[in-house]
C-alpha cells in the first residue's frame, strides 16, 4: 500500500467518525425537545360566603266587613 492509499482510508474514517458523532448528536437534539410529565395534584379549598337578604314587607291587607 502506498502512502496516498493509508491518507485515504485515514481520512475515511475520519468522516465516517464526524458523521457518526453528528448523527447521535442529531438524534439526541431530536428526542430531548419533545418531554412530558404526569402530574397529580391534590389540595383543600374552603369558601366562606356571606349572603345579606332584605325582606321589605309593605302592602295593604284589606279585610272583610261583616
Amino acid at each position: 500500500m502506498s502512502k496516498k492509499d493509508i491518507c485515504i482510508i485515514i481520512l475515511k474514517v475520519v468522516i465516517y467518525a464526524c458523521t457518526l458523532a453528528l448523527g447521535v448528536l442529531g438524534v439526541s437534539a431530536i428526542t430531548s425537545c419533545s418531554a412530558s410529565r404526569d402530574v397529580d395534584v391534590v389540595g383543600k379549598a374552603t369558601i366562606v360566603t356571606v349572603d345579606t337578604t332584605r325582606i321589605n314587607h309593605n302592602t295593604y291587607i284589606k279585610f272583610p266587613k261583616r
